[in-house]
């Protein structure tokens, strides 16, 4: 660990208060030094092309402010009622907004690229504050579409000082641009807060400047080399990816500045465009270092075989920050305590876990699988890092908690609740959530698999604590055989986030639940039934009856009518943990030769797919049947808050855009989507069925894929770009609304433009692909397990 960064994580007392941001290293900050080629004022002082003017809340003025004039608007942060069109029980909503328009009167401004102006908030008592920005369009493609991802963006600010803000938006449509708009979310009061807010504008103008960042395909931005800033292990390959013209490149110690490796730069020209490769997979001391290829350097980056220590820090402090129920400094006071779930007369309270998202909504599933990803994290660093070992634990217990006392204790539990604002911890007035409560098997069936993991790793240090998650271990399977047998698969409501689970899901998770329940009893019941789904579970998986140049990947259901796909969250690594665990737990069994034939044939699907997005190492989202389109019945539960008849001709030409594969099929780097879009998620769930298999056969090959997932998250994509804030450098700016801005948080993902099939990622700072998830998070630790384990013989 570097020295700096171990004096924060001391002085941040372990993670008890948040680590600093270093926005100086972020993305946004090269900002301010770009070269400004051209200029069109909205609003300066003494002289102002647009009028301003209030939207539904607040008293809009023109003010001076220290001597300048500025816009400058008030409103009450809450009210007595919800904004018009917002659901009668408040679910996902504010108080509504407060705004100052710029109306435009239909003006072509693709002569600019980006938005610059200063705000200045002042709120009372605030420690997080933000502001929204949206551009309309009305001309060959209107902004915004119909789910709102076009044409907006987020800054998180500083609160009572003066915030110089950009935004870049070199691919938004915008040659008929009819309004300007800034606008704040009241969304309640922290504990600490006045009653109000005043914001203030000045300096508003669109500007062109020179190198805009590149936001759409795979070629990387001309001289430019990406990597993973963050760092690389020493172990397995190491290389770059760039577009510059040099023959050869170094690889240079930034201590000594003394070159360690000369290499010649690979050209590489495929379907994806044309590449340079950069290859030092040669180099494996510790230390830090910069590429050089001819007058381009590249971001400084380490290599240590210690990469996820840091990084796990990192994750710890956004996990920290986005606790339900406590005081956080610099976050917020103590929140949601009027959040309840009732059931049978009874009343629960459901402030606790951690918000699952930029909106400090909550999702019981998404604390119960961060749970289980940080006790699978923390074994790697038992004997390695001890202190590490305990904070990591910490963190698990506080998820624990949650998931263990929200159950009902009769197959009921509280699973989610949308917030969208602070309330004001007072049981009984308008601005309650209601908790929804569900006695669901694939629920039951997770928690259970989560609470007797918790008790295999905690029964050593804490006995009444594992013990106590090992008897709800128990009652949850058997409430979920119960309710199973009775419903089979039962969709629930469509804001649960395991609404699209199919059979084999359930399949899957009963196996991992029965197998951690068999380790942890030594009861034959959990080992046989453990065997019994297992083999339903193999009967979804494609065995080449397709005509595939490969199998190995899963359907829906015995029937092999639908293949398994996610979109913008994934459960992809079930497969993998369920049939590692059983081997695991029953490692004489006759069986095992044909679970372990699955695990090959899976990784041998993930091999075959995995070079589709060559020279980058992201997993391609998977394969597709090319007439899905057509499937009515299963597209709801894939695609939230769409409507099939709108979006059939969108899904046939998302599909079309796909790389065939064979007869029937296709391979889609990025899933099919709409509403909901970020990959990372879907690429991690991926990264760690591939580190899992292994783990498992020593394939070198799989752990190198795993890998690879991890230097995308850290900046070896097209953009250049870590999506983990504060690990290595060119962080952008994510959507954190309520939590604010984070070390270690990360996003739903890299997203598609339309119905392509490339990367795109916009620097508009919007929900939902830059929206920080711990679910996330949780796959990331999930990933990273596996590389603080490789010591270990746990198979």
């Amino acid at each position: 660990m570097r020295e700096e960064f171990r004096r924060e994580v001391e002085g941040s007392l372990y993670i008890h208060s948040m680590l600093p941001l270093h926005r100086e290293r972020s993305l946004e900050a090269e900002f301010r030094n770009k070269k400004v080629l051209d200029r069109k004022e909205v609003w300066a002082a003494g002289g102002w092309t647009s009028t301003p003017a209030a939207g539904e809340k607040g008293s809009l003025r023109v003010v001076a402010k220290e001597g300048e004039i500025c816009v400058s608007i008030t409103s009450a942060l809450r009210s007595d009622r919800w904004p018009e069109g917002a659901p009668a029980d408040g679910d996902y909503s504010n108080f509504g907004t407060a705004e100052v328009h710029f109306p435009f009167r239909g003006e072509n401004l693709t002569g600019y690229s980006r938005l610059h102006f200063w705000v200045y908030p002042q709120v009372q008592g605030a420690e997080v504050v933000h502001l929204n920005v949206g551009i309309r369009n009305d001309g060959e493609q209107k902004i915004p579409d119909r789910y709102m991802r076009e044409g907006f963006t987020t800054f998180d600010l500083n609160n009572m000082e003066w915030n110089e803000c950009f935004w870049e938006f070199p691919s938004l449509p915008r040659d008929k641009v009819t309004e300007l708009k800034f606008y704040v979310l009241l969304c309640g009061q922290d504990v600490a807060m006045g009653e109000d807010l005043t914001y203030y504008y000045k300096d508003i103008a669109f500007e062109q400047v020179e190198n805009p960042e590149t936001e759409l395909g795979w070629e990387c931005a001309k001289d430019s080399i990406v990597l993973s800033s963050a760092g690389y292990f020493a172990a397995g390959e190491k290389s770059a990816v760039a577009n510059l013209t040099a023959d050869f490149f170094e690889v240079i110690d930034e201590k000594t500045e003394e070159s360690v490796y000369h290499g010649t730069v690979r050209p590489v020209e495929n379907k994806n465009g044309r590449f340079q490769v950069l290859d030092f997979s040669e180099v494996s001391g510790e230390g830090t270092y910069y590429l050089q290829a001819g007058e381009v350097r590249s971001q400084s980056f380490d290599i240590t075989d210690n990469l996820m220590e840091e990084n796990m820090w990192r994750v710890l402090n956004f996990l920290y920050g986005q606790r339900c129920g406590m005081p956080i400094p610099g976050k917020h006071g103590t929140c949601h305590q009027d959040i309840a779930a009732r059931h049978e007369g009874l009343t629960m309270s459901f402030s606790g876990g951690w918000h699952d998202a930029g909106d400090v909504s909550q999702q019981s599933a998404q604390t119960g699988e961060v749970v289980h990803a940080l006790l699978e994290a923390a074994a790697g660093y038992r004997e390695k890092n001890p202190l590490l070992y305990k904070r990591i634990v910490e963190e698990a217990r506080w998820g624990l908690d949650f998931i263990l006392r929200t159950r009902f204790k009769d197959g009921y539990r509280a699973t989610s609740a949308g917030a969208t604002r602070w309330t004001n911890n007072l049981a009984g007035d308008m601005d309650d959530v209601e908790a929804r409560v569900y006695n669901h098997a694939y629920e039951n069936f997770l928690f259970a698999a989560i609470e007797a993991y918790a008790y295999l790793q905690l029964k050593e240090e804490d006995g009444p604590l594992a013990l106590g998650s090992l008897e709800a271990a128990k009652e949850d399977f058997a409430f979920a055989q119960r309710h199973f047998e009775d419903f089979g698969v039962e969709a629930v409501q469509m804001f649960e986030h395991t609404y699209n689970s199919g059979l084999s899901q359930y399949y899957a998770v009963i196996v991992w639940a029965a197998s951690y329940l068999y380790e942890a009893t030594g009861e034959e019941e959990y080992a046989n039934a453990a065997q019994s789904w297992c083999d339903k579970l193999l009967q979804c998986q494609e065995n080449g009856a397709a005509g595939l140049p490969f199998g190995g990947f899963f359907y829906r259901e015995e029937d092999h009518r639908t293949i398994v796909h996610f979109n913008h969250q994934s459960r992809e690594q079930q497969f993998m943990q369920a049939l590692t665990e059983i081997c695991r737990s029953q490692p004489r069994s006759t069986k095992r030769p044909l679970w372990e034939d699955a695990m090959k044939s899976y990784g041998r699907y993930i091999k075959a797919i995995a070079g589709n997005t060559a020279p980058y190492g992201m997993l391609p989202a998977g394969i597709h049947k090319a007439d899905e389109y057509e499937d009515e019945k299963v597209f709801p539960y894939l695609h939230l808050m769409c409507s099939y008849e709108q979006e059939r001709e969108n899904c046939k030409e998302q599909l079309f855009n796909a790389a065939p594969v064979a007869e029937g099929y296709v391979l889609r780097n990025f899933p099919v989507w709409f509403s909901f879009r970020g990959n990372t998620a879907v690429m991690l769930a991926e990264g760690k069925a591939a580190s899992l298999l292994g783990r498992y056969f020593g394939d070198e090959e799989l752990l190198q894929i795993g890998r690879e997932q991890l230097y995308w998250i850290f900046g070896k994509n097209p953009f250049g770009q870590s999506l983990m804030y504060g690990a290595g450098s060119r962080y952008p700016a994510q959507y954190a609304v309520f939590p604010g801005a984070s070390v270690g948080e990360l996003p739903v993902g890299i997203e598609t433009f339309a119905n392509g099939d490339i990367p795109y990622w916009p620097q508009g700072n919007n929900a939902t692909y830059r929206e920080v998830w711990t679910s996330s998070a949780g796959r990331w630790l999930w990933l990273a397990a596996d590389y603080t384990a490789e010591d270990r013989e746990d198979f």
